[in-house]
C-alpha cells in the first residue's frame, strides 16, 4: 500500500478535489476495475516487464491490441494502478473514439490530460490546434504516462502522437485499440510495442463462468456438459462469459437447455447475437430502458436516469435497472454513473437501426454522428421517433424542425447552429443542447413534461418566454457558463420541483431572486464563479438543501450573512463552499450544521472560534481553506476526529499544522510560503508518527519548492507545496 507526498506550487485544482472526490478524480487515484479477474495476472506482467521496461529511458508506445470484450481495457486499467506511481505525471483517457467524434470531444480530452496531469482544471484550450500546443508545451519536462482507450482511428490520437518525441524519456503511452494495422502504422515514426491479448483458456473460462452462473452456490456435476457448451459458445471472451453466465444464474436446468437451444442457432464468432440473448431475456419495458440509456443516457447519474425514465413509466424504475444491472447490461461506477460496454451499447445500437434499416423515420431512435438526416431538416417528422442525437464533428449552419415529432421525449444536440427554432416538441423529458445558439427557447415550446435542462455555454437568456414557461416536472437545470444570463427570475413559479440548480461561471449574473431561497426540493445550488452576483435571496429556507457553492463571488457582500443567518433551516446541508471576505467573525450557529461533511472556506482572516469547539462538525471529512491569512489550526485531531482531507490553498501565513487526525488520507499545501524547510521537516515527522512512514525517506526539492513523490505503506496521499 502506498502513500504519496508531493510539494507543489503549481496546481490550481482543489474546487475538483472538493466537488468530485467521490469520483476520484484526484491524480493517483487508483482506477476501479471489477473485482472478480481470472486469467490477467500473466498478461499484467507481460506487459509491464517485456513491453513497458519502465526502467528504460526511450519514449515507448505499447499497443494492446485484441477482440472486442476480450478485456483490454480492463487489463491496462490493472497496469496503470501498479505503475502510475513510477512518473511524474499520469492520466488514464477512456472511451478515446467515442469521444473523438467532435471538435469538443477532442478539446475536452486535451483538457483532461492536462487536468489530470498537471491539475490545470479551468484550463481551456479553446481549439484543437491552440489545445496540441498548450498540451505538449505543458507536459514535455515531465515523465509521463498516459493511457488512451479504445482508439479505432488514427486520427482521433494523431494531435498527440505526432509530439511524441517531445517527451521526457521513460514517458510511456498506452494504447488499446482492436485494429492492429492501426500500431502497425505507428511504427513508421516511433518505437512501439505490440501485446495481443488472447481469449482465456478453457480452465479459466470455466472459473469465470462458473462464478457468474453459480455465484457462492457450489458447481453441480450435472450442469457439466451444459457449462462446456455455454463456454464453447463465449470463444473464451470474458465479457461473453459474464453476459451469458449472469444471464443463466438462478435458473434451472430444463432453462439452460432451453437457452443454449437459442445459442445453438447463432453462428459461432457472431458475438453481437450472442450478446442479444441476454437482452432477448427482458421484459418490454426492461428492453426499452436499455435502448434508452444505450442511446441516450450512458455516463448519467443513476438518480438522474431514474428521474427521467419514471416521468415517462409512470412507476419506480430501479428493480429494472438493478435487472439490467444483474445481467451485466449496464454498470454503476464509482460516482453513481451509469455506464456500459462499448460492445454492449453498440450492439444496442444495432437493435435500433434493424427496427427499419432503410427507412431511419420508422426508427424508434435516431443517432446522427456524422450529418443529420432529411427528417430533421424537412417538416416532415414521424411519431415513432423516441430520441435524438445529432452530434456532428463540426459545427454546421442547419435549420432544425422537430416539432412534428409528438412522441419524442429526449433530444441531445452537439454543433448545430441555427438562427431560427420554430417548435419543440412537448413531450420532451431531456433537453440537453450545449452552445445552444438562439437567446430564447421557441415560443411555442411548452415544457410541461421536462426533467432536465441542459444548456451549458449557451446564448440563452431567462426573458419573458422563459418566466411564462411553467416547467412543472423539471428537476434538473444546467445554464452554467451562459454569459447572456443576467437574472434568475422567479423559480416558484416557473419550476417549484428544482432539485439541482447549476449557475456556474455566469459572469454576468447579478440577481437570484427572492424564491430561490424557498424551494424546498432544492438539493443542490452552485452560484460558484459568478464574479458580478450582488443579490440573492435574503433568506434560505431550504430544508433538502445538501449541496451549496457560493465561492469566487467576487461583488457578493451580503451572500454569507444571508447564508449565515439561514443556518437553522439547512439542517440537511452536507455541502459548504463559502467566501469570508468581509464578515468579521462566524456565528457560533455554523455548528448546527451537524451533517456538514465538505467545508472550503475562502479569506479566512483567523480560524473561526465558533469552529474551534468540542462535536462541532461531527461528520466532517474534508476541511480546505483558500486565501487566507490563518496561521496555524487549533487540535484537529481531536475537533474533526473523522477528517480525512485537508487542504490548503495559499494560506500565506501559515506556519504550522497541527497533528494530523487518525484517518486523515489527503493532506495538499500549496501556495503556503511562511511553511518554511523546518516546519515541512517537522510536519513530516507528526505525519511518520502517525502513519508509520519509514524513517529514512529522502526529501528531494526541485525549483526550491517541490518534493519528490515518495512511497510509504499506506493509502494516505499528501500533496504540500
Amino acid at each position: 500500500m502506498v502513500a504519496w507526498l508531493m510539494i507543489c506550487c503549481q496546481f490550481e485544482f482543489i474546487e475538483e478535489i472538493f466537488k468530485e472526490i467521490s469520483s476520484a478524480q484526484l491524480n493517483h487515484m487508483k482506477l476501479s476495475v471489477a473485482k472478480y479477474l481470472v486469467g490477467i495476472d500473466t498478461c499484467v506482467n507481460d506487459v509491464i516487464n517485456w513491453c513497458l521496461d519502465i526502467k528504460s529511458n526511450d519514449v515507448r508506445i505499447v499497443g494492446i491490441f485484441g477482440l472486442p470484450g476480450v478485456g483490454k481495457t480492463t487489463i491496462a486499467k490493472v497496469i496503470f494502478n501498479k505503475i502510475h506511481y513510477c512518473f511524474d505525471g499520469s492520466s488514464f483517457l477512456d472511451n478515446v473514439s467515442e469521444k473523438s467524434r467532435t471538435n469538443d470531444g477532442v478539446i475536452q480530452l486535451q483538457e483532461t490530460l492536462c487536468y489530470e496531469i498537471l491539475g490545470y482544471q479551468n484550463l481551456k484550450v479553446g481549439s484543437i490546434s491552440k489545445g496540441i500546443n498548450v498540451t505538449i508545451e505543458r507536459l514535455h519536462r515531465k515523465r509521463i504516462l498516459i493511457v488512451l482507450d479504445n482508439v479505432e482511428e488514427l486520427n482521433e490520437i494523431e494531435f498527440f502522437l505526432e509530439n511524441c518525441d517531445r517527451f521526457t524519456s521513460g514517458s510511456r503511452i498506452i494504447i488499446t485499440t482492436r485494429d492492429k494495422h492501426l500500431l502497425d502504422t505507428l511504427t513508421k515514426n516511433n518505437h512501439v510495442m505490440y501485446y495481443k491479448v488472447k481469449e482465456l483458456n478453457k480452465h479459466e473460462a470455466h472459473k469465470l463462468f462458473c462464478h457468474e452462473a453459480f455465484g457462492r452456490n457450489n458447481f453441480e456435476e450435472d450442469y457439466s456438459e451444459l457449462v462446456n457448451q455455454f463456454i464453447d459458445y463465449a470463444k473464451g471472451l470474458p465479457l461473453v462469459l459474464k453476459i451469458i453466465g449472469a444471464d443463466l444464474y438462478g435458473s434451472t436446468k430444463h432453462e439452460w437447455e432451453s437457452a443454449l437451444d437459442k445459442y445453438k442457432r447463432i453462428p459461432k464468432g457472431n458475438i453481437q447475437k450472442i450478446l442479444k440473448i441476454s437482452y432477448d431475456g427482458l421484459d418490454q419495458t426492461q428492453q426499452g430502458i436499455f435502448l434508452d440509456i444505450a442511446c441516450f443516457l450512458k455516463g448519467f447519474y443513476k438518480d438522474k436516469v431514474v428521474d427521467i425514465l419514471r416521468s415517462i413509466n409512470n412507476h419506480d424504475l430501479y428493480y429494472d435497472i438493478k435487472r439490467l444491472i444483474d445481467k451485466c447490461l449496464i454498470i454503476v461506477t464509482e460516482d453513481n454513473k451509469l455506464s456500459m460496454h462499448d460492445l454492449i451499447q453498440q450492439m444496442g445500437w444495432e437493435i435500433v437501426r434493424q427496427e427499419s434499416p432503410e427507412v431511419i423515420e420508422k426508427r424508434s431512435r435516431l443517432l446522427c454522428y456524422e450529418d443529420a438526416p432529411e427528417i430533421l431538416i424537412e417538416h416532415t417528422g414521424s411519431n415513432e421517433i423516441r430520441g435524438i442525437t445529432v452530434c456532428l464533428p463540426k459545427p454546421k449552419n442547419m435549420k432544425l424542425n422537430l416539432g412534428k415529432m409528438r412522441n419524442l421525449k429526449y433530444l441531445k444536440v452537439r454543433n448545430v447552429i441555427c438562427e431560427d427554432l420554430g417548435s419543440l416538441p412537448n413531450g420532451l423529458r431531456l433537453l440537453d443542447w450545449n452552445e445552444f445558439p438562439l437567446s430564447s427557447l421557441p415560443s411555442a415550446f411548452e415544457p410541461k413534461n421536462l426533467v432536465v435542462l441542459n444548456m451549458r455555454h449557451s446564448l440563452i437568456k431567462l426573458d419573458e418566454h422563459f418566466e411564462r414557461c411553467r416547467f412543472g416536472t423539471l428537476i434538473y437545470m444546467d445554464l452554467s457558463y451562459c454569459k447572456n444570463i443576467t437574472k434568475v427570475p422567479d423559480l416558484s413559479l416557473i419550476s417549484p420541483n428544482i432539485k439541482e440548480l447549476d449557475f456556474e461561471a455566469c459572469i454576468n449574473l447579478v440577481e437570484v431572486h427572492q424564491s430561490v431561497g424557498l424551494l424546498e426540493e432544492l438539493i443542490s445550488w452552485d452560484l460558484s464563479g459568478c464574479q458580478n452576483l450582488r443579490i440573492i435571496p435574503r433568506n434560505l429556507k431550504l430544508k433538502s438543501l445538501k449541496k451549496i457553492y457560493f465561492d469566487d463571488c467576487e461583488s457578493l457582500e451580503q451572500g454569507t450573512e444571508a447564508l449565515f443567518s439561514s443556518i437553522g433551516y439547512l439542517i440537511a446541508l452536507q455541502t459548504l463552499f463559502v467566501s469570508l471576505k468581509n464578515v468579521k467573525e462566524v456565528p457560533s450557529s455554523i455548528s448546527n450544521l451537524k451533517n456538514l461533511s465538505f467545508l472550503c472556506m475562502d479569506y479566512c482572516d483567523n480560524f473561526p472560534k465558533a469552529m474551534d469547539t468540542p462535536d462541532c462538525f461531527p461528520k466532517l471529512e474534508t476541511l480546505g481553506f483558500r486565501y487566507s491569512n490563518i496561521t496555524t489550526l487549533p487540535e484537529i485531531n481531536i475537533r474533526f476526529p473523522k477528517l480525512k482531507i485537508l487542504y490548503f490553498h495559499h494560506c500565506w501565513n501559515l506556519r504550522e499544522i497541527p497533528m494530523p487526525p487518525p484517518h486523515l488520507e489527503i493532506l495538499y499545501i500549496e501556495g503556503c510560503g511562511s511553511l518554511d524547510s523546518q516546519s515541512r521537516r517537522r510536519l513530516l515527522s507528526q505525519l511518520g508518527e502517525t502513519f508509520g512512514l519509514p524513517q529514512n525517506m529522502e526529501l528531494r526539492f526541485q525549483n526550491g519548492s517541490t518534493i519528490k513523490v515518495l512511497e510509504a505503506p499506506y493509502h494516505s496521499r499528501f500533496f504540500c507545496g
